[in-house]
């Protein structure tokens, strides 16, 4: 481990957190916000194609999400070791982690994108996805597998790096994938230049070309030791304690993502069963939500650095004053921009399609989500700290009864009494109360039970 990195270590266990959190998460934000910008202009250019065409991706993504989610709960747990040792000071132990974590993301993601592929059809029927939209829907979902491998390698890049308190690396990396993406997008989609117009399939191969160009730049500068680490060999053979320990407390946060990313297949599911206009008008709001969340979970990411290494070195002191201070920038920071998308509202949904039904049912959608978004800023600060921490299987069930106890249920019984305006208030109401759960577990205080010596 370089003096950077041990510059960056003492930055993180001393640093003002405001300060902190501001400056390691500004990488982060830029990453976020590029990335919207692609899925913004994603949503663009699919919008030019019809109603079908620019719902596939977001009917993809729970399905999709859900086989991501379980091997992300062992980036979750890497990072927690990762950060605790570095925190701790053991640097070796912190660089062995890194080896294992790739291990058994290559295993994990290799198996996924078989199994996701051969499964696609028959999770796309279960859904009741509409029928002008199945085919479409089918194609891209299926790419989007062939290409967990190059996605995978690049999470634990990144899992990695954030954990030492690097985010600017990673972010440039992402940034340099992400404009290769918005650059061929319009090329595969239409047909440009000397390609075949591809329409929905050509939004998932520029995905797919984009993750394989990222990950062969992680691994030449991990692999080549360009950054001041260097993986070796055996870093890579798994060590049997220390990826049973990563296993262990990866499960519970794998179940957690997982059943999360299936809840909003369900979720998905009951937004469908009220038609086409029901599901773009979700697809489009949620987009231009995602401009306030950018923010927040950049944030929140920053903030996973910070609690990792303070608990690592037993700093419950700064702990505490961290999540303080993030609850306090998260919730005034959404606010303000909700405020703004709220104004906006029909100017920004009308940006997308024109389609004046999905226009009105957007505006709808944001009317009704808008109120408890500060809510779901904070309950992110408190699921940062149950799994850096280790305590994965507390956090698996906070997010579980955020979904399924409350915004399933609540969401498909309001939906039945006031159509798509219930589906809307039942995900408002969710936030809302997942949130004061969140701060009554937080005040249990099991986060300071740490995994390291």
């Amino acid at each position: 481990m370089t003096s950077r990195f041990e510059k960056l270590r003492e930055d993180i266990l001393t640093e003002d957190p405001i300060k902190l959190m501001m400056k390691l998460s500004a990488p982060l934000v830029l990453l976020n916000l590029v990335h919207l910008l692609y899925n913004l202009t994603d949503t663009f250019w699919l919008g030019r194609l019809g109603k079908t065409a620019v719902s596939s991706p977001t009917l993809s993504w729970p399905v999709f999400g859900t086989i991501m989610s379980l091997g992300m709960g062992f980036g979750i747990a890497g990072f927690a070791f990762i950060s605790q040792y570095q925190g701790s000071g053991d640097f070796k132990k912190a660089e062995k982690s890194m080896g294992n974590l790739f291990t058994l993301f290559l295993v994990f993601s290799t198996v996924a994108a078989i199994f996701g592929y051969l499964s696609t059809p028959p999770i796309l029927r279960a859904m009741k996805i509409p029928p002008d939209t199945f085919e479409n829907t089918v194609k891209y979902l299926r790419v989007m597998f062939i290409s967990i491998p190059f996605s995978f390698f690049g999470f634990a890049f990144s899992f990695a790096l954030r954990a030492l308190g690097d985010t600017r690396t990673p972010t440039a990396i992402n940034i340099f994938g992400l404009i290769i993406n918005l650059i061929l997008d319009p090329i595969l989609i239409y047909g440009l230049l000397f390609f075949p117009r591809m329409g929905v399939l050509g939004a998932a191969l520029a995905t797919a070309f984009s993750n394989f160009v990222t990950s062969i730049l992680c691994a030449y500068l991990f692999i080549g030791g360009k950054l001041g680490i260097k993986l070796k060999i055996e870093d890579l053979k798994p060590d049997v304690k220390l990826s049973l320990g990563i296993v262990t407390k990866g499960i519970p946060a794998s179940i957690g993502q997982s059943l999360n990313s299936l809840g909003f297949v369900f979720l998905v599911s009951i937004i469908s069963s009220f038609g086409s206009v029901a599901v773009a008008a979700y697809s489009i709001g949620d987009r231009i939500i995602q401009i306030i969340f950018t923010i927040s979970e950049a944030l929140n990411q920053a903030l996973g650095s910070i609690l990792g290494q303070n608990l690592g070195k037993k700093n419950f002191t700064r702990t505490k004053e961290a999540v303080a201070k993030a609850v306090l920038l998260n919730g005034l920071m959404i606010s303000v921009l909700a405020l703004f998308i709220f104004i906006f509202r029909s100017q920004l949904i009308s940006a997308f399609i024109k389609d004046p039904e999905v226009i009105e049912e957007g505006k709808n959608y944001i009317e009704k989500f808008i109120i408890a978004m500060p809510f779901f800023g904070i309950f992110g600060v408190f699921s940062s700290l149950a799994m850096v921490s280790g305590r994965t299987t507390e956090g698996m069930a906070l997010g579980l009864i955020r979904l399924w106890a409350l915004r399933i249920p609540m969401s498909y019984f309001f939906g039945q009494t006031w159509g798509t305006s219930g589906i809307w208030i039942g995900m408002n109401i969710s936030n809302i109360v997942a949130c004061l759960l969140a701060y009554l577990w937080y005040l249990r205080g099991t986060w300071k039970k740490v995994l390291v010596e």
